[in-house]
């Protein structure tokens, strides 16, 4: 599979980063709130946070592309991302290709290695 050629749309859906990427209360994402917000990232501020894992993903490019068994293609990225405290925060996301030229935003793991 090759990576979409041209402009790109990437999709990013609000509650992924409210409810579960920067909410220190759920049940599996607590983890992953208290890492982001260590670098600065804030729940009252979910637009940093979005453009930082757009950004992320275009500077770590072209990524690993993965077919899974059911489902779409997936790509994942991984590098650093400037934060807003002023440190690289070392990230895994991972996209889903819905389309030609549409990537939509699955997660994002720390990157501990």
């Amino acid at each position: 599979m090759t990576p979409p050629q041209g402009p790109v749309t990437w999709l990013i859906d609000g509650p992924k980063i409210s409810a579960y990427l920067l909410n220190a209360d759920h049940p599996r994402g607590s983890s992953k709130a208290k890492y982001l917000i260590g670098f600065g990232f804030a729940p009252e501020a979910l637009g940093v946070l979005a453009a930082a894992l757009v950004t992320h993903a275009l500077s770590n490019g072209p990524g690993v592309r993965m077919v899974p068994p059911k489902g779409a293609p997936r790509s994942v990225f991984e590098g650093t991302v400037t934060a807003p405290d002023g440190r690289e925060v070392p990230l895994r996301t991972v996209w889903e290709l819905r389309s030609p030229a549409e990537m939509h935003f699955i997660t994002a793991v720390p990157l501990t290695r």
